[in-house]
């Protein structure tokens, strides 16, 4: 009896290990997003900068990282230049890009590939077409560690990250950095008119160097908005949705302050 119990302790601690596995393994895919293609978001599509995509040696270290992505970027975001490099083939699709401080080796865990891709010089690549709420003036408000750019109608529109990534020889706002975010702030991107209804072409690109922490926030700001601003007088923004989702990792002190109820943006398939 007691070696039958034995064993029933066991198989339930097992199971409830395996649960709690899986529910982490869950709330690493809803960071990153969904591997539903029914339902609604950016398709988002991880990239190895280390491998070829004959999975032989690249020989891109996080030296050679930052100049891989200010050519991609200079290059008016095109796309042949990551398809250098290893990609995987099953994409996720994300509603928003708002992704608390974790660890660098929790995206390719999201993506299934923990095994095959290792947690430094990664990038994934958000796109998809959308459009505001209503008619008017937005920019995208940024931060990522290590970078995040943001490109509508295949135009760079704003880029942010780590100061070691160099991103200023690419794009450099204009103006005074925005709210605390992790280890730096946003940075404010540019004006541009868009309607309601009327799609642009929206790419992000967000990327991990050296392995380590990783954070990435995607925000905006609607021009004549009398948004609330934060205890440093830093205005309090909305986060990118296309969705209605949790925004996770806000209690941490580490995430930027977000507006309490933003509106959705629309896709178009």
């Amino acid at each position: 009896m007691k070696i039958l119990l034995c064993h029933v302790l066991k198989l339930t601690l097992l199971l409830a290990a395996a649960a709690m596995s899986l529910q982490a393994d869950e709330s690493d895919e809803i960071l990153f997003g969904s591997k539903d293609k029914e339902g609604s978001g950016l398709i988002a599509i991880i990239y190895d900068l280390k491998q070829k995509q004959n999975r032989e040696s690249s020989n891109v270290s996080a030296g050679e990282y930052p100049d891989v992505i200010q050519e991609f970027l200079k290059s008016g975001w095109d796309e042949q230049i990551l398809n250098r490099f290893f990609r995987i083939t099953q994409p996720l699709y994300s509603t928003q890009i708002f992704i608390p401080r974790i660890s660098a080796d929790i995206a390719p865990k999201a993506y299934g590939v923990d095994q095959v891709i290792k947690p430094s010089a990664w990038c994934i690549h958000y796109k998809g077409q959308v459009s505001p709420p209503e008619d008017g003036e937005y920019r995208f408000v940024a931060y990522a560690d290590d970078v995040m750019a943001v490109a509508v109608n295949g135009k760079t529109a704003c880029v942010s990250g780590r100061p070691d990534m160099e991103m200023k020889k690419v794009w450099n706002s204009a103006e005074e950095s925005g709210a605390h975010a992790f280890n730096g702030n946003l940075l404010y991107g540019e004006w541009l008119i868009m309607k309601k209804d009327q799609p642009i072409d929206l790419d992000v690109l967000v990327g991990e160097r050296p392995g380590g922490d990783f954070c990435a926030f995607l925000m905006y700001q609607k021009k004549g908005v009398d948004y609330q601003r934060d205890k440093s007088g830093k205005l309090i923004l909305p986060v990118f949705q296309l969705a209605k989702m949790p925004i996770p990792g806000t209690s941490d002190g580490k995430s930027p302050p977000h507006a309490a109820a933003g509106e959705l943006w629309t896709q178009h398939k």
